[in-house]
């Protein structure tokens, strides 16, 4: 049964200054994800194809991958973000547009990072019907790239407060979480100083935490072969994240493959060795076992 609490939706959602202090002060998981992704497609027999870029934001992972000579379609929801992203990566496409229904292109790797599938709020059903728009999108040995909120995300019975600045923006961020529904709310405050002026605006978002059973159910079903990861090129989660590495299986290998499923510690063995793999894709806890807090609210 479909939630009657909604995610942002139109353009309102991201509107210019929340894109704006996006772009300055929030890159860190688009740029790792992007130097992860390049050194998936590196490995590829045929390295180069079309990267399609789900709620690509302000160009951060496009900018990347198009200067490493990568195709790349960006599509996200907000003309604010898709306004930036053109300037950041002029050799990118990009449009505006739903990852719910904007046509997909064939293409050799889908990536969508910043929790964008836990604006999903029909839960497992939708999240898997995506997926599966995804896979029919891929080439055989497609690449999948993803991260969604996951519960504990906000620590103790919340709510969390957090702000971050920069020379001309600040931003006051509140986490609160619904347990029982499993809703991340997020509340912004944003200042920018604009045409020698500060400006006040206000956002607030709400996200679907989804369970890892959830999220790998969706997998299976949809017919890919899948991995949970810790981060992106060295980058680890922040606490209630959840990130995965997906492929559809090759032309050659579809009955083999068809239902894989690798659990983590599994991935873990198979990855052990480091001259195997230039680039670990299973990314290790810090030294005190413990996930660093969130830096991006």
């Amino acid at each position: 049964m479909a939630l009657a609490i909604q995610g942002p939706q139109g353009p309102e959602a991201y509107g210019e200054d929340l894109a704006s202090i996006h772009e300055a002060g929030f890159g860190d998981v688009a740029r790792g994800a992007a130097r992860t992704l390049a050194s998936l497609l590196s490995r590829r027999t045929e390295p180069r194809g079309l990267v399609v870029d789900l709620g690509c934001g302000p160009g951060i992972l496009a900018a990347e991958l198009s200067r490493a000579g990568h195709e790349v379609l960006g599509i996200d929801l907000s003309p604010a973000m898709i306004a930036i992203a053109r300037r950041r990566a002029p050799r990118a496409r990009f449009r505006v547009g739903s990852f719910r229904d904007a046509e997909l292109p064939s293409c050799a790797a889908v990536v969508a990072t910043g929790e964008i599938f836990s604006y999903l709020f029909d839960g497992e059903a939708d999240l898997e019907r995506v997926f599966r728009r995804v896979r029919r999108a891929l080439v055989p040995g497609g690449i999948f790239l993803f991260d969604v909120a996951a519960p504990g995300r906000v620590p103790g019975r919340g709510p969390l407060k957090l702000h971050r600045e920069g020379d001309d923006w600040a931003i006051l961020v509140t986490l609160e979480t619904d347990a029982r529904r499993r809703i991340l709310t997020r509340s912004m405050t944003c200042f920018r100083e604009a045409d020698g002026a500060w400006r006040r605006s206000t956002e607030v978002h709400r996200q679907r935490l989804f369970r890892r059973g959830e999220v790998e159910r969706a997998l299976r079903r949809a017919g890919f072969a899948a991995r949970a990861i810790e981060g992106y090129a060295g980058r680890p989660f922040s606490a209630g994240q959840l990130g995965y590495l997906a492929r559809k299986a090759g032309a050659g290998a579809q009955g083999r493959r068809r239902a894989a499923f690798v659990e983590p510690r599994r991935a873990a063995r198979a990855e052990a060795s480091p001259a195997s793999r230039p680039l670990s894709l299973i990314e290790r806890r810090s030294s005190k076992g413990k996930r660093r807090a969130s830096r991006d609210f």
